[in-house]
């Protein structure tokens, strides 16, 4: 029977059964005021093709562009119908193997949806769709040859983008993947390469992403997208994503991927509840409905198990203890660190995560990195309740902050060179008790190397991050040290428990 995946409806419409998989969608992108409809057209495929577990990973991915509602339909034939039209892009991720193509309706349906200003995406051995239909060929830009050496064995190679001025790849930079590499397109239709890649087995470069126009429609075909493996990699995850906003006559979201890194246990539970607060602030990402083009992934124990993992994140952060604890505390993860921030990338430290392995030399490297930080000896961390209020209220990482009350182990008498001008406090409070001095508990840093730097130094009881003014500090910072917009009052979100 054929089926279209909704997100929250089960109802019947000309007799196509509509039932609940997926993820939520959010509010549309203010940008433009719409949602952008993709009907994604999957069922038939090679038999080393997965297509019912690679069409829900796709469209979670795209769903990260909260402007997209993504429904899923699993046969092919329903290209036939009229309700194809109510669509701004259709994503084929179908090659009817041992099957017969979907009939003349559903050609006649696909030329005049493009031709009249209709997006087209295909991915991966959607090119080798509709073999015994000509015009196919013009529609795709190029299509799969049977006569061909098909592809390169499965493996990582590198992806080099070709055009970096074009909207679909503006500003993304060439990046490794685990997928097949055709070899195996022809087509004469003048297209547009995007990006390519060079055989392992023959040394020749082919199209791994390529634009073309049809009619007064857009096409993008990427042969990028064997399995979930690859169709998560952020990058092709990326493609996929700005290549339905650009076939739909909108602009593509610049996403940016934030990798929230929890130290391992330690404490009591709901004390340096590390696993839990990285949980709960992906949560209050993904769902804020005034954050739009952000991708988050949580890593736990301490580091990634592929360092590379960080390579395309726009902001790391780390909430774990310190000192020999600390993630940092190996020679071969600061090197790594090192470099990506050598590249602008941002970087926060949650609470125990403010105090590097106590010796000289990862001291003044983690002063440079984050501006300031606590040191043993030095800093101070008795439990106190005191007015925590914003101290810079021009800076983005303010914006919406008002005044809170907090009983936390605020650290405070941190670290930070004297007078400087990189580093502005974010939240302040009247510390200690007894004899109050205005103390810096939140900083952020403008880096030299272009990259940005927050340290908060509460966060003990996982508790408080119900406290709203509390969570959208860390919130608006892990956007400002990403590079994004800030919105005008703060990130918005709700709040359970975590994960």
């Amino acid at each position: 029977m054929l089926r279209i995946f909704r997100i929250t409806t089960i109802c019947v419409v000309v007799g196509v059964v509509l039932s609940t998989v997926g993820i939520c969608s959010l509010n549309a992108d203010t940008e433009i005021n719409r949602k952008i409809n993709v009907l994604l057209v999957t069922g038939y495929d090679h038999p080393a093709h997965n297509w019912k577990v690679t069409a829900p990973a796709l469209k979670e991915v795209l769903e990260k562009d909260k402007r997209f509602k993504v429904d899923v339909v699993d046969e092919p034939s329903f290209l036939s119908s009229e309700i194809l039209f109510k669509y701004d892009v259709l994503l084929l991720h179908f090659m009817n193997w041992e099957k017969p193509s979907p009939d003349q309706k559903a050609r006649d349906n696909l030329i005049r949806f493009v031709s009249e200003g209709g997006g087209l995406v295909l991915v991966h051995f959607a090119c080798g769709a509709f073999q015994d239909w000509p015009e196919f060929v013009n529609l795709a830009g190029r299509i799969w040859d049977p006569e061909k050496r098909p592809h390169d064995p499965y493996g990582k190679f590198e992806v080099e983008i070709i055009d970096a001025n074009h909207p679909v790849t503006k500003g993304l930079k060439s990046f490794e993947v685990e997928d097949e590499l055709y070899t195996c397109l022809v087509g004469e239709s003048q297209i547009k390469i995007l990006a390519e890649a060079r055989s392992k087995v023959d040394g020749v470069e082919y199209p791994m992403a390529f634009v073309l126009n049809y009619g007064k429609g857009r096409v993008f075909n990427s042969v990028l997208g064997h399995d979930v493996n690859s169709i998560n990699n952020p990058s092709v995850a990326e493609l996929f994503r700005r290549s339905c906003a650009w076939t739909a006559g909108a602009k593509p979201v610049d996403t940016k991927r934030v990798v929230l890194i929890a130290g391992k246990k330690s404490h009591s539970p709901g004390e340096h509840a590390h696993e839990e607060g990285v949980w709960l602030l992906k949560t209050c990402l993904d769902n804020s409905p005034n954050v739009k083009g952000i991708e988050t992934e949580v890593v736990l124990n301490g580091w990634p198990k592929e360092p590379n993992a960080l390579d395309s994140a726009d902001t790391i952060v780390v909430f774990s203890d310190g000192w020999e604890d600390h993630p940092l505390a190996k020679p071969d993860r600061v090197k790594k660190i090192s470099e990506l921030l050598a590249r602008g990338k941002g970087l926060v430290c949650l609470h125990f995560a403010v105090a590097p392995p106590r010796n000289k030399e990862d001291e003044v490297l983690f002063l440079q990195w984050m501006g300031g930080f606590y040191k043993d000896g030095y800093s101070q961390n008795p439990y106190n309740e005191p007015l925590v209020s914003p101290a810079s209220a021009d800076h983005p990482i303010c914006r919406g902050v008002k005044a809170f009350t907090a009983s936390d182990e605020f650290y405070y008498k941190l670290k930070f060179n004297e007078n400087d001008k990189r580093v502005t406090a974010i939240l302040t409070a009247p510390l200690p008790k007894d004899n109050p001095q205005t103390e810096i508990l939140a900083w952020a840093t403008q880096r030299s190397d272009g990259g940005r730097s927050f340290g908060f130094t509460g966060g003990h009881y996982h508790k408080n991050w119900q406290i709203e003014q509390l969570r959208k500090t860390v919130l608006n910072a892990i956007l400002w040290t990403a590079k994004m917009e800030v919105p005008e009052d703060g990130v918005k979100s709700t709040v359970g428990t975590g994960k």
